[in-house]
């Protein structure tokens, strides 16, 4: 009788096979993120052979210098128009996309450019095109006879100049995003709706936006994830400048690290960041849930 073998869960096999994978993303992923978060406690510069232990003295710099509260609020500033001028504009522009009107089509295949193209190549083109002296921008408003606008120069406008060089990438990704969801709403609500004469606004408001709320969520978290670790465009259309005016949490953490050689305060910028922008998703999913209203991701 042949001995009897012991049958290995299928669970387990495919965890050992995975297993090299699990430790060397583990380690690529959990090592720089330890390492840096003990760095935000310690002076750890290069300028100095000694790194003394700081505790919070490193996050309290922060808080209490200057600099960093403008930096918090050109961050927020940031956050808060590009994400509503990316739904609200990639809203406008998926309900058009997905009516029946003629000549659409090649719109949709258009869509597809801004996100491919990398952010570097974004930000160099927005810094010719939004140049004071030979930009397209100011030449066109010029030959308008519209004033030409200082907008990389002028600290009123450096953020804003920024903040359209963004959304002009990102608002394509949210208008696919959108026009998905749009494709997947069922027919029928709508149908009912038109039986009974409600207005195209009355239906988008009472129907179509309801059945939209988690396809909005989902797009709000992937662009708040990003735009907390925006870097490209802003570094090479206006480094921060002029002053601080447009400087956001990521180009003063590599100011901190590779201009000052502070990687200590560098670190505590970066986990700065890190928590709010945690802080935000947290209440950007809990906050239906708080008011009553059930998950944010129900619709």
């Amino acid at each position: 009788m042949a001995p009897h073998s012991r049958v290995t869960p299928k669970w387990l096999t495919g965890y050992t096979l995975a297993a090299p994978a699990i430790l060397l993303m583990l380690v690529i992923f959990l090592y720089p993120l330890g390492h840096s978060f003990v760095m935000s406690f310690f002076r750890w510069d290069l300028n100095s052979a000694e790194s003394p232990f700081l505790g919070l003295g490193n996050y309290t710099d922060l808080f209490t210098g200057t600099s960093f509260g403008q930096t918090l609020r050109n961050q927020v500033v940031f956050t808060v128009a590009s994400l509503v001028i990316e739904v609200v504009g990639g809203m406008a522009i998926a309900v058009l996309l997905s009516s029946k009107l003629r000549g659409l089509r090649p719109a949709r295949t258009l869509l597809l450019i801004p996100p491919m193209v990398a952010p570097a190549v974004v930000g160099l083109n927005f810094r010719w095109l939004f140049n004071e002296q030979y930009g397209l921008i100011d030449a066109v408003l010029v030959k308008l006879g519209l004033p030409a606008i200082p907008w990389l120069s002028d600290p009123g406008w450096a953020l804003i100049s920024v903040i359209i060089a963004s959304a002009w990438q990102n608002t394509p990704l949210l208008v696919l995003l959108f026009l998905a969801g749009l494709q997947a709403i069922p027919r029928e609500p709508l149908e009912a709706a038109a039986v009974d004469g409600a207005s195209a606004w009355r239906t988008f408001w009472a129907i179509v936006l309801p059945l939209m709320r988690p396809v909005v969520v989902i797009a709000m978290m992937i662009r708040i994830i990003d735009l907390f670790r925006t870097f490209d465009v802003v570094w090479l259309m206006t480094q921060g400048g002029p002053g601080n005016a447009s400087n956001l949490l990521t180009v003063e953490a590599y100011k901190l690290a590779f201009q000052s050689v502070d990687f200590g305060h560098a670190a505590a910028v970066s986990y700065v960041a890190l928590v709010l922008s945690l802080l935000v998703l947290a209440l950007l999913y809990g906050l239906p849930r708080l008011t009553g209203r059930g998950s944010a991701w129900q619709a």
